[in-house]
């Protein structure tokens, strides 16, 4: 008896009940996820691509920046208490980063908090994600790794935008090293 109860309730579960008209069955899985399935090949494939490549979105005024910066960003690192060196950076990242403001195309209240849409955040994040940009991005952080650059080197327009591409060494003072390496050539 008890064995042909079981069987029953068994067959009850597998099978739609009907109360008052509507069908209830059992719940499917939502999520059919694996590792190593088509999306996690895809990713590999684009992280592969973004550090082995200098792809880009192919917009020649935007690939013209980034490899202004790109440039700018490796010259600095190399020598990073040259003055030449350093205003070529600081005008790179502010046109760098003018060109993403620019996309971003955000309204100020009148208070100064910006208002941005879904879309034109996405369309900005979209125009600063290529590989290319990921490279540009790594050399400045490297760069300003060195010290010596500070926000108020920066025009007010783009300083509160400039350390999403910076890095946590903007925030530094001017570098020591810089200032020792001057008093030694002062005292030559």
């Amino acid at each position: 008896m008890a064995r042909t109860a079981s069987i029953e309730t068994a067959a009850n579960l597998a099978a739609p009940l009907r109360e008052s008209g509507a069908v209830v069955t059992p719940l499917s899985p939502l999520v059919d996820k694996t590792f190593g399935g088509p999306e996690a090949k895809e990713f590999e494939r684009k992280a592969w691509l973004a550090e082995h490549t200098s792809q880009s979105d192919k917009n020649p005024k935007l690939d013209a920046l980034r490899m202004d910066a790109l440039q700018a960003a490796t010259a600095y690192k190399l020598s990073p208490c040259d003055k030449t060196m350093k205003q070529n950076l600081v005008d790179a990242l502010t046109a760098y980063t003018r060109a993403y403001v620019a996309k971003l195309d955000c309204k100020r209240q009148f208070w100064g908090a910006k208002i941005c849409t879904d879309k034109s955040l996405q369309e900005a994040a979209d125009s600063v994600g290529t590989p290319l940009d990921q490279r540009v991005k790594e050399a400045m952080f490297e760069a300003f790794d060195e010290k010596g650059i500070t926000k108020a080197d920066f025009p007010a327009d783009v300083r509160e935008d400039v350390p999403m591409f910076a890095g946590p060494g903007l925030w530094s003072d001017e570098s020591s090293v810089c200032r020792i390496r001057q008093a030694q050539r002062d005292r030559r």
